[in-house]
């Protein structure tokens, strides 16, 4: 994570446009001075660097040469492209504390995307095969997990593939 100081405070952000493939479509194909703002989530892009700041983004969104898009997250969102899913078994312990779990998946997501507004979850749902979480990358995918195993134990298995795929599985039989 790095630190940028502006005239209206200080933001952080982690280094979010570095880790994309180049071959990957939904990377914006922006000149490194030039900025841009998310129609759909405010998102800012300035330097390489999505954040969120909504002061700047509305500053930004005046200006007529700040490109109007879509972030990669937003892209991602309503295409349905998802790098990440985490599927958590059914058991009697899910069922008992879905809703708790289903906070801990959103304040996990919270929580990263302040940092990064690229991470974000794309959908949960709900089958015979469990509660099934769905991620625009696969390190909310892992974090999601981890933080799972770390607050109610249980069973995490990780499985990446290609191209840039992570499934995470979670169970807990009790």
């Amino acid at each position: 994570m790095s630190t940028k100081v502006r005239g209206r405070g200080t933001i952080h952000t982690r280094r979010n446009l570095a880790e994309f493939d180049a071959n990957d479509p939904y990377t914006p194909r922006f000149a490194p001075e030039e900025t841009a703002v998310c129609t759909e989530c405010h998102a800012l892009y300035e330097r390489r660097h999505w954040f969120f700041d909504e002061e700047a983004y509305f500053h930004a969104s005046m200006q007529t040469d700040t490109h109007k898009v879509l972030c990669p997250a937003c892209h991602k969102i309503r295409d349905g492209y998802a790098e990440g899913q985490v599927t958590l078994r059914p058991s009697a312990f899910l069922t008992a504390h879905k809703d708790e779990i289903r906070r801990i998946i959103h304040n996990e997501e919270a929580r990263v995307k302040r940092d990064n507004p690229l991470e974000r979850i794309i959908a949960i749902t709900e089958s015979d095969e469990g509660m099934i979480v769905t991620t625009t990358n696969e390190k909310l995918a892992q974090r999601i997990g981890r933080t799972l195993k770390s607050t109610h134990q249980g069973e995490t298995t990780y499985h990446w593939s290609e191209p840039k795929f992570l499934t995470v599985e979670w169970q807990r039989p009790d």
